[in-house]
């Protein structure tokens, strides 16, 4: 039977989010940035010590008037810990950090090959089992996966890595380990992951575009990570940036990724005969005449991708993410930047930032982590 989850007063949840914000601070202050009365946060301070989770910590400074120096109070990340999982289509990255993000233990491995649920859920498990989680309290596991995700029941609709539906691995995980199991979108969470330890840092409007194998984006809108009524938004790599061209044309994935993305990029060097790694090519771009002519339209498609997505949400940040996007960010950069300002208004252009993505490759489990805390209190 899993484990009973801490249930929250909303009271008490806008006190421990605001001892998280201005640690340390005293009582009387908590009282006076949440608007709540001085019982009210005195019965919510009283809880969260008696459950572990904040502290008493050193004596603040009197007043001008003199009188009793007040203690002052923090939270205690190390109450409970977390597990966050990158379930990526060569490799499964985890760690486990303390409610701060801090890491306690990180470990990759390759992905052996995946043809089943099960196969999934055991390579999982083996790296969880080799992390020694056993060892820690902890408050929950978060799972990235390259794929749809339906939120409301923790199932994972279809990876198209794997070629797997319907997969039930919320509940398998819970009864496996015992602690609370959240599923979402890799690029979901690695958007999460950005506005809380990354790029975005405290910004709350945040479009990342993940630029690697496939193309996608993660939403995060006023703060809230924004999945769709399905759980399906930001799939950008859909969209049509040209239906002259696109029209007649089957693909097996979206029409934008047929233009920009890993994928195709693999195949353009593989239908040349180009020897060269992808990296290499990107390294002496200047010397591949051929590809370097498509790169260009990729990015032009990219670019208006981009300025549509601009003009629909106006973010604050636009944050280039995944293995291309993060590592040849200045080339892309360099290139959809004259498109997108020739195609939207300065009025929303000019308050909007692009930046390279800052966690890299623990974008994602950066993001579990964050959305684990999410889910079950407050961060």
């Amino acid at each position: 039977m899993m484990k009973a989850r801490l249930v929250l007063k909303n009271s008490e949840a806008k006190v421990l989010e605001c001892i998280r914000q201005f640690r340390p601070i005293s009582r009387a202050h908590i009282a006076v940035k949440t608007g709540l009365s001085k019982p009210v946060v005195s019965q919510a301070v009283e809880r969260l010590i008696r459950e572990g989770i904040v502290r008493e910590s050193k004596k603040g400074k009197s007043t001008l008037r003199g009188g009793k120096r007040p203690t002052l109070l923090e939270f205690n990340p190390n109450w409970k810990f977390v597990v966050g999982i990158d379930v990526g289509g060569s490799k499964i990255r985890a760690a486990i950090t303390d409610l701060d993000g801090n890491m306690k233990h990180e470990i990759e491995r390759k992905i052996h090959r995946i043809r089943s649920v099960d196969d999934l859920v055991d390579q999982i498990s083996s790296l969880l089992t080799d992390m020694k989680c056993h060892n820690y309290e902890l408050l929950g596991i978060g799972v990235g996966v390259p794929g749809t995700c339906d939120r409301n029941t923790g199932k994972v609709r279809y990876i198209p890595a794997f070629d797997l539906r319907d997969v039930p691995l919320k509940k398998i995980l819970e009864t496996k380990f015992n602690v609370p199991v959240f599923v979402e979108n890799d690029v979901t969470l690695n958007a999460l992951g950005e506005m809380w330890k990354g790029a975005a840092k405290g910004l709350r409007n945040v479009l990342l575009v993940a630029l690697g194998t496939g193309t996608g984006a993660g939403l995060i809108l006023n703060g809230t990570l924004y999945t769709g009524a399905r759980g399906m938004a930001g799939e950008i790599g859909y969209l049509v940036t040209d239906w002259s061209a696109e029209k007649d044309v089957e693909y097996r994935f979206g029409r934008l990724e047929r233009w920009f993305s890993g994928y195709t990029f693999e195949q353009f060097l593989k239908e040349r005969r180009i020897r060269s790694t992808l990296n290499q090519v990107f390294e002496k771009l200047e010397s591949h005449t051929d590809f370097r002519e498509f790169f260009d339209v990729a990015c032009e498609h990219l670019a208006l991708a981009i300025a549509n997505a601009l003009c629909l949400l106006d973010p604050d940040v636009v944050v280039l993410s995944g293995g291309i996007g993060y590592n040849q960010y200045d080339k892309i950069l360099a290139k959809i930047e004259p498109i997108v300002s020739k195609t939207v208004p300065a009025e929303i252009l000019e308050h909007v930032q692009f930046k390279r993505a800052e966690l890299a490759e623990l974008g994602v489990v950066m993001g579990a982590v964050c959305y684990v805390q999410k889910e079950l209190f407050v961060i």
